[in-house]
Formats: C-alpha cells, structure tokens, sequence
C-alpha cells in the first residue's frame, strides 16, 4: 500500500514539475544573447539557457558523485582485506 502511495505521489510531483517546465518555456521564450570569451554572441531562448545550464550541472554532479563513490569503494576494499587479516591473525591464536 505504502509503495503504491509512494509512486502515485512520484507520478504526480513529476507531471507538476513537467507542467511548470512546459509554461516555464512559453513565458520565457524570448531570444537572449551569451557572450562567451569567444566575443561571438549565440541567441537561445531563456528557457533554452536555463535547460542547458541545468543539463551540465547534472553532469558535473554526476561526474562528482562517481568520483566519491569509486572512492568509498576503494576504502571499503581496503578495510575489507584489514578486517580479513585482522580476523585470519585472530583465528591463530592459542
């Protein structure tokens, strides 16, 4: 019951946030220009802008987050074989 509760309420917050997006973009369609070091301007929508900024953020949290994990990972492997050793050098004694 509570897992169903759970996804309807998942499906409902998405459809809210997809809505919000949707008209997010309408209001903020106007072309806006971004000087990058370049010195070229590009013309997107605002709304545009906003995803694309919004997309590479999750990227470098991605990027972030793997690093952090492949880290732990490595940590938990290494204290996995000290537990280990620790327990074989345990097991030998009188």
């Amino acid at each position: 019951m509570l897992k169903k509760l759970r996804i309807i309420l998942s499906i409902i917050s998405f459809a809210l946030v997809f809505v919000y997006c949707i008209a997010f973009a309408v209001q903020n369609s106007t072309l806006t220009a971004v000087y990058f070091l370049t010195g070229s301007a590009v013309e997107l929508p605002l709304a545009l802008w906003f995803g694309l900024v919004l997309a590479f953020g999750c990227m470098v949290g991605i990027l972030v987050a793997s690093y952090s994990i492949a880290t732990k990972k490595r940590q938990i492997k290494r204290l996995q074989k000290q537990l280990d050793s620790t327990e074989e050098r345990l097991s030998r004694l009188p």
